[in-house]
């Protein structure tokens, strides 16, 4: 009785639709939804089928306006905008006029009302309710496959794919090809007319030759790729290729059926070698190994006795890292193998080595700025020099998915 009182002084006072009546009563009422609950408290205090209530229900809802009445409009909406998307799951958010809730918050003091849920919660929940049941698919809160935000003042859904994410390998054999695409010098990396708008110089390198492929196979807007290690740009890398992650930002296509075809798209001088489509996002700090091929240059002979004492010197062995401005690392020389020791002169020299990834292979070789300690310049006793035409060459990454 105390419920029905109270139903009658507040829509004496307030037009109320049945959902945003029922939702003030929610906690009494909770096998129902909030609309049924409303048509019932309003039934039970016999406010149905009076002239008065008649008249009120013509009026727009106090709190809601027509919101949550024109929940079928907003549902096409929602169907519309996300036409085109490859998506099994989704959830659906919104903004609404700060006003409406105001309302509610007002009206829930003044008639000393609990409530249950706000006005917010009960449209999109209606909405990911109905939205899901028509498109066939699972309305979820934990990284759904596409999020869509409805802007009620405007009548707009922005439709936001969650990013996935590809683990590949490529290999190059042609020097001269960068890893990493050039910010353009013009406008410095904000997109001019002379960069086609996207702030990277159009010069090759490896990331432009996989990005636009990877972009077309998921009809994305972006791509960033996670390198396990670089290269100089006149090495080669060999073997199984070096591996990568590549974060596809805005796909359409989240499961395509000719993955496979992008191997065929990037073949050449920079050859994909393998391509997959990753569960979640991938681990940022997982150990790899490298082996290399370098040819040296030293500024004095040296005999090979001498030269194999780098083998015992390194094999097995730490260095320690210290780049500029950043904390020493430790890293492992699993196995280094003089390979020959070249010309009349004695002054050519060619390794083989196995190392943790992340090490900087060019000053491990010349000790260049001590970055590196030890290093093969150290322990010879000789200045290395590197042949830039090709100073190092990747013969394979070691690393497991």
């Amino acid at each position: 009785m105390q419920s029905q009182k109270k139903v009658e002084d507040l829509l004496k006072q307030y037009p109320l639709c049945d959902s945003c009546l029922g939702r003030q009563f929610s906690s009494e009422h909770r096998s129902l939804d909030y609309a049924s609950t409303g048509r019932d408290l309003r039934q039970q205090a016999g406010l149905t089928n009076t002239a008065e209530q008649q008249q009120q229900k013509q009026k727009p809802c106090y709190i809601c306006g027509s919101l949550l009445s024109s929940l079928d409009r907003y549902v096409e909406l929602v169907v519309n905008a996300v036409k085109g998307y490859e998506f099994s799951s989704i959830i659906i958010g919104a903004k609404i006029p700060i006003s409406i809730t105001e309302k509610e918050d007002h009206l829930r003091a003044e008639m000393k009302l609990r409530g249950g849920e706000t006005v917010k919660t009960n449209f999109t929940g209606e909405l990911n309710r109905v939205v899901s049941r028509r498109l066939g698919v699972e309305a979820r809160h934990h990284v759904p496959d596409i999020t869509v935000v409805i802007d009620t003042l405007i009548d707009h859904a922005e439709v936001t794919p969650r990013p996935l994410y590809v683990f590949g390998r490529y290999v190059k054999t042609q020097r001269g090809i960068p890893q990493k695409r050039r910010r353009c010098l013009e406008c410095r990396g904000e997109g001019c007319p002379k960069c086609n708008l996207t702030g990277y110089s159009t010069s090759d390198s490896v990331e432009q030759r996989l990005s636009e492929p990877l972009l077309n196979l998921f009809k994305a807007g972006k791509v960033k790729f996670t390198w396990l290690g670089g290269e100089d740009t006149d090495s080669l890398v060999l073997g199984r290729g070096r591996p990568f992650y590549a974060e596809v930002s805005e796909p359409m296509v989240r499961k395509p059926s000719n993955l496979e075809s992008v191997m065929q798209a990037v073949n050449g001088a920079i050859a994909l070698k393998e391509i997959s489509i990753l569960e979640g996002v991938p681990s940022s700090d997982r150990g790899f190994t490298v082996t290399f091929e370098s040819n040296a240059a030293l500024d004095q002979p040296v005999a090979e006795d001498v030269v194999k004492k780098l083998e015992t010197a390194f094999t097995g062995a730490a260095v320690t890292m210290t780049p500029p401005g950043r904390s020493s690392l430790t890293k492992k020389i699993h196995k280094l193998t003089v390979e020959s020791v070249e010309g009349d002169d004695k002054k050519r020299l060619r390794l083989r080595v196995e190392c943790d990834g992340g090490l900087s292979i060019r000053r491990f070789l010349t000790g260049e700025n001590s970055e590196v300690k030890p290093n093969v310049a150290e322990v010879l006793e000789r200045k290395v020099v590197l042949d830039e035409s090709a100073p190092f060459d990747i013969l394979d990454v070691g690393f497991e998915t």
